[in-house]
């Protein structure tokens, strides 16, 4: 895993992260407090929106599947990836191909610690901490370019993340940077 300079600093856990709040509305235990509170009053406002992220979660498992299988994707760089919860990419894609590699992507650095953690003992899976608006910074990592053959299809994943990218961040122009370079 890359780590920035300081990157631990900026774990704060007295605020709300969309990643553990998306954590917790998919049964996880990588969370706090705050995080089930913001969900909870975000339930007030959108009472389905637990049906909708385990909904985004079934598309991801479907997705991925067909990918892997049906399409013989084998490598995947999962932008926006969150805390690990059940069913990750890497553990769907590798039970279609054991060969399959995955570069998950988080801006939130508990879900990066988590995923690290997780990954520890997957030499197919790994995690680096990026802004999916800095598509470079992602591309050129140490992680994407040493575990993918970029010169080979690459699987890009943007589920339940491009509506989190402001219209000032140009988000069509963020997928074309991931489309071009993939």
């Amino acid at each position: 895993m890359e780590e920035p300079p300081g990157w631990a600093a900026d774990v704060d856990v007295s605020r709300p992260s969309i990643a553990r709040a998306y954590d917790y509305a998919l049964g996880g235990s990588h969370n706090f407090a705050v995080d089930r509170e913001a969900l909870r009053r975000a339930r007030e406002v959108f009472p389905d929106i637990d049906l909708v992220a385990r909904s985004n979660r079934l598309f991801l498992h479907r997705a991925v599947r067909f990918l892997a299988g049906e399409a013989g994707i084998t490598q995947f760089l999962d932008l926006g990836s969150g805390v690990p919860t059940v069913g990750n990419v890497h553990e769907i894609v590798q039970r279609v191909n054991r060969d399959c590699r995955v570069v998950y992507v988080d801006i939130d650095p508990i879900a990066v610690i988590h995923s690290s953690m997780l990954l520890a003992d997957d030499p197919r899976a790994t995690v680096v901490q990026a802004d999916v608006r800095r598509p470079e910074s992602i591309l050129t990592s140490r992680a994407v370019t040493e575990f993918f053959d970029l010169s080979q299809p690459v699987a890009v994943l943007m589920v339940a993340i491009l509506h989190y990218i402001g219209d000032s961040d140009d988000p069509a122009g963020i997928v074309d940077a991931f489309r071009r370079a993939t």
